[in-house]
């Protein structure tokens, strides 16, 4: 049986003791009434906790490729208690073969430290702090194996965590009103909404709301932030490691409607009108159309993110009609964000650490590379090749692997975040908090990229692990780990509460905001906290190349 399966059923099985047991709560929502459960934090805290709320209808039949369509009352009291379904799915990044989920998945959890069933007052309701997973808008889930609110809700915060739609069930688009696509990002505004009317049943503060996820779930923090019909909807922004501009989340010119043709070939579905093809698509069964993912893939697992977000036709409820990389329209928010020192092993470790992988990547490099770091459609793709090797790969083995995972991490995340960081500066009057976390501990989510054992440094998603209580760790925490945890989630709570994570609890350090996006300040999150400045700087060599956003700007140099 699927480890993750075996998971949510022992998961199952504690709430349903945990709802059984005497005292469990009860709000009283505009929806209707929620019977939940009760948990305890790190430490030791009683909260009270609503599992698989729905937000929206669920998205099936007629209703599959549509926008949300929000939850309409219940009658008597909704068990909130269950597992939420997750989306229907399969995880590359740890090689899964077999899709899971389901689509009617469209729920949230909310976890709240009031656990009495009374009123709370106005002057006491407490701020929120709502999640978007990431995983590439492929995979990924809101339950509390993963993200659940055992670290965070120590502190006075609502803690919510919700589902979307993924891969082209959530991100296909046809260009036209038939599906104009970002229906995945539409959820996610669809449980915004959802938070706003009901938040303040479980002593939430709808005039207090931060939006924070990361990978595939910072940059959608960041869309949101850039998204006209999200205005208003949050507060405060954190984005952890993923913008809107990384190149696995921003689809350039044509690459939409290209996937949806090449989705009908595979289906057998007429790709024209638009609306015979997504007829045919909604007489599929959901883990079918999933199942084409691998068939998007010029090489392993490459590129890794087929359906992403796109700028849609100028129609009522659209998400995005405006291009990312001009100057928005809506106003900025104190936001937060950065990456970790090793973005990279994310990808770098399947290829580096499994010999015949990795000797296929680099005798074929002229040919996966336009493809893995996404610059195929770049008019250049051969003078960026000859560039990458020259900057990035030394004369020796070791030195090219070290290579792999620097071009991953500057491409992916780093050079995007500078770009996007550079647009809030130098548009907003908002605060901006850069930071780059250094601090390798026991554990390392390199452990599910390809090396249970390797060090590769601080990887992707390391983060979460002070955040969350990630279950699949392998190694205990150690007392530093134990630091960093309390020192993260202090920050973030603060950040969370007054838009600076300075305060209202007092940190031993000062975290200063960047001042521009020459300087780029930053906190360096090590086993000391130190204020750095120019962010990312090795990743500048991006801007220099003639990708498809450079060469429209002329953003490249003549030696080229």
């Amino acid at each position: 049986m699927n480890s993750w399966v075996v998971l949510w059923l022992l998961y199952g099985i504690f709430v349903v003791v945990c709802a059984g047991a005497e005292n469990a709560p009860l709000r009283k929502t505009p929806l209707g009434d929620l019977k939940g459960f009760n948990m305890k934090t790190r430490g030791g805290r009683k909260i009270s906790a609503f599992t698989a709320v729905p937000y929206a209808v669920p998205p099936v039949g007629e209703l599959r490729f549509k926008a949300p369509v929000p939850v309409s009352s219940w009658e008597g009291t909704r068990d909130a208690t269950n597992v939420s379904p997750v989306c229907v799915q399969r995880n590359p990044y740890t090689r899964q073969n077999e899709i899971v989920g389901q689509e009617d998945c469209l729920y949230l959890n909310v976890y709240s430290p009031y656990t009495d069933d009374k009123p709370v007052e106005e002057k006491d309701l407490l701020p929120v702090m709502v999640f978007i997973h990431g995983g590439g808008w492929m995979c990924g889930d809101a339950t509390t194996e993963m993200y659940g609110p055992e670290h965070l809700l120590d502190r006075d915060v609502i803690f919510v965590a919700m589902n979307y739609r993924l891969g082209p069930l959530g991100f296909l688009s046809t260009q036209d009103e038939h599906c104009p696509g970002n229906n995945g990002l539409k959820d996610q505004q669809e449980a915004l909404r959802f938070i706003q009317k009901n938040i303040y049943a479980f002593g939430g503060d709808n005039r207090s709301v931060t939006i924070f996820g990361e990978s595939a779930g910072g940059a959608s923090v960041n869309f949101h932030m850039l998204s006209d019909s999200s205005n208003g909807l949050f507060h405060k922004a954190i984005s952890e490691s993923g913008t809107a501009l990384v190149p696995w989340a921003e689809a350039p010119p044509g690459e939409a409607k290209r996937n949806a043709f090449r989705l009908a070939k595979f289906l057998d579905c007429p790709p024209s009108p638009s609306e015979r093809f997504i007829e045919c698509l909604r007489k599929l069964d959901s883990h079918t159309i999933i199942a084409t993912e691998f068939l998007f893939y010029s090489w392993d697992y490459e590129p890794m993110t087929t359906f992403k977000a796109v700028i849609e036709p100028d129609l009522p409820g659209a998400f995005l009609t405006r291009n990312p990389r001009r100057p928005p329209s809506t106003s900025f928010v104190p936001w937060l964000t950065g990456v970790t020192k090793d973005e990279g092993c994310l990808k770098s470790v399947w290829l580096t650490n499994f010999p015949e992988r990795y000797e296929e990547f680099i005798s074929g490099f002229d040919t996966i590379a336009p493809i893995t770091y996404y610059y195929e459609n770049s008019p250049y793709p051969e003078v960026i090749t000859e560039r990458l090797k020259k900057v990035y790969f030394g004369n020796d083995e070791q030195s090219v692997k070290d290579g792999i995972l620097k071009i991953y991490t500057d491409s992916y995340f780093a050079y995007p975040m500078l770009e996007s960081v550079e647009q809030a500066l130098n548009f907003s009057k908002q605060s901006v908090y850069l930071y780059k976390l250094e601090y390798r501990g026991a554990n390392s989510f390199s452990q599910i990229f390809g090396d249970p054992v390797g060090d590769y440094g601080v990887c992707h998603a390391d983060e979460l692990m002070y955040l969350f209580p990630i279950h699949f760790l392998n190694n205990p925490f150690t007392e530093e780990d134990n630091k960093m945890m309390d020192m993260m989630v202090t920050m973030w709570t603060n950040f969370a509460t007054s838009g600076n994570p300075n305060k209202p609890v007092q940190l031993p350090f000062e975290w200063k905001p960047a001042t521009s996006a020459k300087n780029m300040e930053y906190l360096a999150i090590g086993k000391k906290q130190v204020m750095k400045s120019d962010l990312a700087s090795r990743s500048r060599i991006w801007a220099e190349l003639p990708l498809w956003h450079n060469v429209r700007k002329r953003r490249f140099t003549d030696e080229l």
